[in-house]
């Protein structure tokens, strides 16, 4: 059985400086709302230890995720995930199109926090077993692009909760919604829709004087939002979508018995497994900046002229940065480096970038075990947008941001499903392997 550990520390911005997500916004950080966390969850397995962090900004670029796996593994970590919630209301960490450096002075106090919330992980590591489960949330988010999106669609959140000889001691729910319900507007830190669901879980997971932990992870949510069912870009709005994706998540661990929960196998950890794909840049010889259709087209049967005005704005942006990306001249190929993990039979897999949902619900589908498949998106790097090649067809802010050629997203999945079934057969020998030595065990002693 794998022993689990959790560690939660703050992340402390500075007054004044620039804040990421927000192209229009004026200002820097004016104050704090809520804190800004680091979350990190240890799994060892007594031959190996992982740990997966989750921290309230942005983005991670490749460099600061490169320099805490390093800090980590002088410390006894033998692989580390460093992953964003992309909280629109932290400091900004370099959030382009691509990646870029970390700011020096953010990164130092990222690893300060990392190290911090990873020792306190190890440290209450306790035997436990995992399990995985799914539920479906109506009227908290949609397609964001889409003209009349209504009360948006059933969003998919994975559930990993944690077990210690049966007491839940805490979750990981990995939401496929951008987690922006504060708008350009506020300059006040917060975790956003994140923190909502974060603090919701907290509150109503509570039993007496054990509280179990909760960690909320960003997962394919490039085109998803809260745009069309938000009622307003205030805290209390942050608090009632939070409310009810926290509610759904419970109501799924309170089941007594939980039919589509998987169960972990008694494997232990099986990589972290790593795919190399190179995918094409935008350039004018593969791409045409699209005409100025778009607001028109968004407004059109939407529900209120907030949501068209703020459909305009964004799509105007979208055609600023395509055609910076164009203007550059840079058409240079992107490398991009998935990893996947399989921790006592579910398997992680970790994307560089704001996928579409569409592709991350793609790589589940096609995994050996679906129902043991969960996509985490924002991890280890900065892509940008990944989107499905049928949203290239009438491009939206995403796909306009996005440095990617049309097929970009389609190669992520066929390389992230090779992954996945790479996994999937190096557990199948584990399992075998440890049935094996059970049976000589059970011989010997008779």
């Amino acid at each position: 059985m794998m022993r689990v550990g959790h560690g939660r520390t703050a992340l402390a911005p500075r007054f004044g400086e620039p804040m990421g997500g927000y192209v229009d916004r004026q200002g820097g950080v004016a104050g704090i709302h809520d804190l800004l966390e680091v979350h990190a969850v240890t799994f060892a397995d007594g031959e190996r230890r992982f740990a997966l962090v989750t921290v309230d900004l942005i983005c991670v670029n490749a460099d600061l995720a490169g320099s805490v796996r390093r800090m980590l593994a002088r410390q006894g970590i033998d692989a580390c995930w460093l992953t964003a919630t992309h909280t629109h209301a932290g400091p900004e960490a370099g959030c382009r199109p691509g990646g870029t450096v970390t700011p020096e002075d953010l990164a130092g106090r990222v690893r300060d926090a990392v190290a911090t919330a990873v020792g306190d992980a190890v440290r209450s590591e306790q035997f436990a077993q995992l399990t995985l489960g799914r539920v479906e949330v109506p009227g908290i988010a949609g397609r964001r692009s889409l003209a009349a999106a209504g009360d948006g669609e059933r969003m998919p959140i994975d559930v990993v909760a944690v077990r210690c000889a049966g007491e839940l001691r805490g979750v990981v729910a990995v939401s496929p919604i951008h987690p922006t319900v504060l708008g350009a507007a506020n300059r006040q830190c917060s975790a956003d829709l994140n923190g909502g669901i974060r603090s919701a879980l907290g509150r109503m997971m509570a039993d007496g004087s054990r509280a179990p932990w909760a960690v909320v992870a960003t997962g394919a949510a490039g085109d998803i939002s809260t745009r069309h069912t938000r009622r307003a870009a205030s805290w209390d709005e942050v608090d009632r979508l939070g409310a009810l994706a926290a509610e759904a998540v419970v109501a799924e661990l309170n089941q007594e018995q939980e039919p589509e929960a998987v169960a972990s196998d008694g494997n232990g950890i099986i990589g972290p497994l790593k795919a190399d794909v190179t995918l094409a840049a935008k350039t004018r010889a593969n791409w045409a900046l699209p005409e100025l259709y778009g607001p028109s087209r968004i407004s059109d049967g939407s529900s209120t002229s907030d949501t068209n005005d703020r459909s305009a704005e964004t799509f105007g942006q979208g055609l600023r940065i395509a055609a910076e990306l164009l203007d550059s001249g840079c058409g240079a190929p992107h490398d991009v480096s998935l990893e996947g993990v399989c921790l006592g039979g579910i398997t992680l897999l970790a994307i560089p970038g704001e996928p579409f949902l569409a592709l991350g619900e793609a790589v589940r589908a096609g995994a050996p075990e679906p129902d043991r498949c969960v996509v985490i998106g924002y991890a280890n790097g900065y892509l940008g947008y990944i989107p499905d090649e049928a949203s290239y067809a009438a491009p939206a802010y995403e796909v306009l941001a996005s440095p990617l050629a049309i097929g970009g997203g389609e190669a992520v999945v066929a390389a992230a499903s090779d992954l996945v079934a790479r996994l999937a057969g190096l557990a199948g020998l584990a399992r075998l392997a440890r049935l094996a030595r059970l049976a000589s065990e059970t011989s010997s002693a008779e």
